[in-house]
């Protein structure tokens, strides 16, 4: 399945782009960031992909020393990573490791300053020069669509599909995480910013480099003048082998990266250049004849420039020296994801933790809310965070009415329904209480509000999915604080 979906990704038109860079399986799976963490061990495991010279102090010229890379083109010894995909089973809170199909890298002709577009051209990027899309610890959106600015566009830079491909379940786009099963993967995705200030090669912050007005087109401001060749990631991962171990109706969304993020929002990708400049520059300037159905499609071999190498020899690539050793559930479920990095629900930033062996803890630090940036409003949201286990403490029967509910956060109906179940499906989506009602539902929130406490003996319908514990009654919630 994995490669099919590659391949049938890797295959398709993208307008405007004049070459792809597929990368078959990464080079290692390691707590290494040489942008973020220079001379360090990382605070989140990356999936890394590119030239097999890859380490905690690359350079530009360590990168071109590489001998082989994961990658297509030879020419191309440039690391691309990303955070790793993880499985939260809904059950026993373990993590596994999510396999994917690749990284497929476009290198596309955006921009005003495209000569498609009637420009002077693209500049190919120079030695020594990195940047990062995204933000490790974001958890929830803070933008309105279209705003313009370029916090907006850095947060709208990233998204990703729900790949379903069936009539009655249409795949449809996602920012942050989606809320249903994706049958025929979680693509993942993200635009690098274009624009350049042409003098740093780094800067914190990758106050360096800006995105483009328009995101993927449009004009470079004033203070990053040079307009870059875009690059736009694309991540499939394959969701397949966890769906009998989750059931859509009765969990929350349960995988989670690598960076303690279980939002979505903290999907982030990083570059680092290894390119043979000349040769890159070459391809952008002459690789651009979209009447040439295989340029116009992407391929990398249509472009003269570009050394094609085999998939073989890509997969065969494997990191010269692995420098961090850390258990990454390759033989079976972990305990805590890897670096013991506690899931943070936000909807303020996560506090980003060196990484550790122990403790480990289930949860970071719970936040007092965030804002929510528009054209014309804002609006503030809050959640709390829970760190129990099991059902909870159980807090007793409580009253509940149509409108308004008693708990409001979340509520889903299943044949099966539990204490547990429900207890684990609110705890999982960071509410504080949980509460089952006839039988079959449950209700999440983080407040009881208007619920009246009621005798135990009002609560009386018996758990769908376990005959012998009760499940609320009618308008009757058995409630939990999780």
């Amino acid at each position: 399945m994995l490669s099919s979906l590659f391949l049938g990704i890797a295959s398709a038109g993208v307008a405007n782009a004049f070459f792809k860079v597929p990368c078959t399986l990464p080079i290692v799976q390691e707590f290494i960031d040489p942008i973020l963490s220079p001379g360090a061990v990382s605070q989140h495991l990356h999936t890394i992909h590119g030239g097999n010279n890859f380490s905690m102090n690359e350079t530009y010229t360590s990168a071109r020393a590489s001998s082989c890379t994961s990658c297509q083109v030879a020419q191309d010894l440039s690391n691309y990573w990303v955070p790793t995909l993880y499985f939260k089973d809904p059950l026993n809170g373990t993590f596994t490791k999510v396999p994917n199909g690749g990284l497929l890298v476009y290198y596309e002709n955006r921009g005003n300053a495209a000569p498609i577009n009637g420009g002077a051209g693209l500049t190919a990027f120079p030695p020594g020069f990195r940047m990062i899309s995204g933000n490790a610890a974001k958890r929830s959106q803070l933008y309105t669509p279209g705003l313009g600015t370029q916090a907006e566009l850095a947060e709208r830079a990233l998204i990703g599909s729900c790949l379903r491909y069936t009539t009655t379940n249409p795949g449809y786009d996602y920012y942050g995480f989606p809320t249903t099963d994706c049958e025929a993967g979680l693509n993942a995705r993200l635009q690098m910013p274009s624009c350049w200030d042409g003098v740093n090669l780094w800067l914190p912050g990758s106050a360096h480099v800006s995105y483009l007005s328009g995101l993927d087109n449009g004009e470079c401001d004033a203070a990053h003048p040079v307009t870059l060749v875009h690059l736009f990631y694309e991540v499939t991962w394959d969701l397949s082998s966890f769906r009998s171990r989750w059931v859509p109706q009765g969990y929350p969304w349960p995988f989670v990266y690598s960076n303690s993020d279980p939002t979505g929002w903290g999907w982030h990708g990083d570059f680092f250049n290894g390119w043979d400049v000349p040769v890159l520059q070459n391809a952008i300037d002459h690789c651009d004849n979209f009447t040439d159905p295989d340029i116009d499609g992407g391929l990398a071999s249509a472009c003269p420039y570009l050394n094609v190498t085999t998939t073989d020899a890509m997969n065969a690539c494997q990191i010269a020296k692995v420098e961090v050793t850390e258990p990454l559930g390759i033989q079976g479920p972990l305990a805590a994801l890897p670096g013991c990095n506690p899931l943070q629900y936000g909807p303020c930033d996560a506090t980003l933790y060196p990484r550790s062996t122990n403790p480990c803890p289930a949860t970071g630090p719970a936040c007092a809310g965030t804002t929510t940036v528009s054209a014309s409003a804002t609006k503030t949201s809050t959640t709390a965070v829970s760190t129990g286990t099991g059902t909870g403490t159980y807090l007793g029967c409580y009253s509940d009415a149509a409108s308004p509910r008693t708990l409001t956060g979340y509520t889903t109906t299943v044949s099966t329904m539990t204490n547990l179940l429900c207890a684990t499906t609110c705890r999982g989506m960071g509410y504080v209480y949980a509460g089952t009602e006839y039988s079959n539902e449950c209700y999440c929130g983080n407040s009881l509000s208007g619920g009246t406490i009621m005798t135990d003996g009002s609560c009386n319908g018996a758990c769908a999915g376990d005959a012998s514990t009760i499940c609320g009654g009618t308008y009757r919630l058995s409630v939990y604080q999780v």
